[in-house]
């Protein structure tokens, strides 16, 4: 599938739409995350189901989000799965005219024109997804809370901090002094 393609899975028509609603089914997956450059997430297969209820004056969706993500673990950097299951709703007013900064208050919330033609929803989905991620991706511990990272970079880390620990006691002595200093 061309970039052009991937895109359009992401535009939703308006104009000449009749109110009702429209379910939608987009996959996520690698070339999206390539193409939306998070830097994060390497790799994934995240199915997302679109449910768009359209009025005369409004277009609320509500998206579920369901698969994995691949990205590479804060300690060893090899890839992690993880699994991810959410929802979303986005709610689009439809205006006469749209004023400067109307937009500006709530991400969930978008204020567009009522002529327009197609609603682009990828940059959307792809905050959507990057905001769920964790905030640390770690492979998981064993039954008995031992890393499972990679057992060569464990190794090497636990050798750094070692070192760092020496390094530390052999403090130089003018810092030792000022440690000892009150400054009440």
């Amino acid at each position: 599938m061309d970039i052009k393609d991937l895109k359009d899975q992401f535009k939703l028509r308006l104009s000449g739409v009749e109110d009702g609603t429209y379910c939608y089914s987009i996959e996520c997956n690698k070339e999206f995350f390539e193409l939306a450059e998070i830097s994060d997430v390497r790799d994934g297969n995240l199915h997302l189901r679109v449910e768009m209820e359209k009025t005369e004056k409004l277009v609320v969706l509500n998206c579920h989000f369901e698969g994995d993500v691949i990205a590479p673990c804060d300690r060893c950097l090899l890839p992690v799965s993880i699994p991810m299951d959410f929802d979303t709703r986005l709610i689009v007013k439809l205006v006469p005219m749209v004023e400067e900064g109307e937009n500006d208050d709530d991400d969930d919330i978008w204020v567009m024109d009522e002529n327009t033609y197609e609603l682009d929803i990828f940059h959307y989905v792809y905050e959507s997804i990057f905001l769920e991620l964790p905030h640390r991706i770690v492979h998981e511990d064993d039954e008995n809370g031992n890393p499972t990272c990679d057992p060569e970079v464990m190794r090497k880390l636990e050798e750094m901090e070692k070192a760092k620990a020496e390094k530390e006691k052999e403090m130089d002595p003018r810092w030792e002094a000022l440690k000892n200093l009150k400054l009440d």
